[in-house]
This record gives structure tokens, C-alpha cells and sequence, in this order.
């Protein structure tokens, strides 16, 4: 069990993974078992990125009273919503000091892993268990069509799984497709997820 470092410190340590919605949901709990398992990490749900920065400092909060006597590295894993804008609404500098005025002493740290656009952008660097899962014939697979990967959105996916007889849905439902997916080929690919991954592995054994 990883214990956080510092002077007198005993306190173990636990990383609080904050996600938008079920989707997220799923694909990080697949990330978790597959390379963070050594970690004490929890996976909380968001539900939507309105008033973000609100919802955050109340999950932070509530964790934190119920984990007052562990040190929490906070991750906040968003969507951008577009190419190169920021993610909407999402302030991470004032998420830092409110927490510091709240003097919520167990918070190491608070960091962001973002999507650029979606997390469904991340599931195109993995278009050959798509083709599969749809199914796509052989002869229609184009291997270089959706590059780069963070052009397309939700949207795209919905479209292409259309056009296959097949619907594409956020949440729950889409379980079976994510359990599909080839994570080492995402995240060999993905510089986003890849970093977010070392990130968390990096301040977990400090």
C-alpha cells in the first residue's frame, strides 16, 4: 500500500479519479484493472460536465470527509469538447486555491486528464475492433480513415455505427463495446490517455 510521503506522515494514499459520465465510467474501471491495479484508486462519476467546477469541489469534499485519514491525489478526466479550446467552464487554478481556502489538508495534489475532443475520440486510435464489432466487411476497412483520431466525435461514432445496422449509445449500454477494445493499442497511440496513465502511477508511488 503506497503511503504518502512527508514529514510524520503515516496517512496511506488514494488517487480519486473524477469522470463525466458512465462512459467514462466503464473505460476507466477497464484502465484501472489493466494498469493501475497495484493503486488504491476510486472512480467517481461527475454526471455531466455542467457547473463542473462546482461538482468537483463537492465530490473532493465529500471524499474527503469520508477519507480523513488518507492523503487523496485528486484527477479530474474530461472531455475538451473541441480541438483546441479549453473544456468548458473547467478552471483547474481555481479548483487548487478553493481547495486550499477550504484548507482540505488531504488533497495533495488536483490535475487534469483531457480528451481531445471525447473520450469516444480516444475509441477511433483503435478503429480495427471497431470495423470488427460492427461488423465491417475486410474488403470496406479503410485502417487510415479516422486520423487523426481527435477530429471525430460521439457524433462520428453514431454515424458509423449507422451505417452498419448498429446504434451507438453513451452509458451502460455501450459496456460490451468497451470491454472490446484494445487498451494497449489506444494507449500506445493516445499521448493523452498514455501520459494521464504514467501521471497517476508517477504521484501514486511518491
Amino acid at each position: 500500500m503506497a503511503r504518502a510521503q512527508g514529514k510524520g506522515s503515516t496517512k496511506s494514499l488514494i488517487s480519486l479519479l473524477l469522470v463525466e459520465g458512465d462512459t467514462d465510467v466503464i473505460f476507466w474501471t477497464r484502465i484501472k484493472a489493466a494498469y493501475l491495479n497495484e493503486f488504491r484508486i476510486t472512480i467517481s462519476n461527475l454526471e455531466g460536465n455542467f457547473n463542473i467546477n462546482k461538482k468537483v469541489l463537492c465530490k473532493v469534499d465529500g471524499f474527503c470527509e469520508t477519507h480523513s485519514d488518507e492523503h487523496v491525489r485528486v484527477y479530474c478526466c474530461l472531455d475538451r469538447e473541441s480541438r483546441y479550446g479549453k473544456v468548458p467552464e473547467f478552471n483547474l487554478r481555481n479548483i487548487r486555491r478553493e481547495i486550499q481556502e477550504r484548507n482540505i489538508r488531504s488533497v495533495l495534489s488536483v490535475d487534469a486528464i483531457i480528451a481531445t475532443q471525447q473520450i469516444e475520440s480516444w475509441f477511433f486510435w483503435d478503429i480495427e475492433t471497431i470495423y470488427t464489432h460492427l461488423p465491417v466487411p475486410r474488403s470496406r476497412r479503410r485502417i487510415n480513415a479516422y486520423r487523426p483520431p481527435e477530429r471525430y466525435t460521439y457524433h462520428d461514432m453514431i454515424k458509423l455505427f449507422r451505417d452498419y445496422n448498429k446504434t451507438y449509445n453513451k452509458g451502460k449500454k455501450c459496456q460490451y463495446f468497451i470491454d472490446q477494445l484494445n487498451l494497449d493499442r489506444i494507449i500506445k497511440n493516445c499521448k493523452e490517455l498514455r501520459e494521464g496513465i504514467e501521471l497517476i502511477k508517477g504521484n501514486a508511488q511518491k
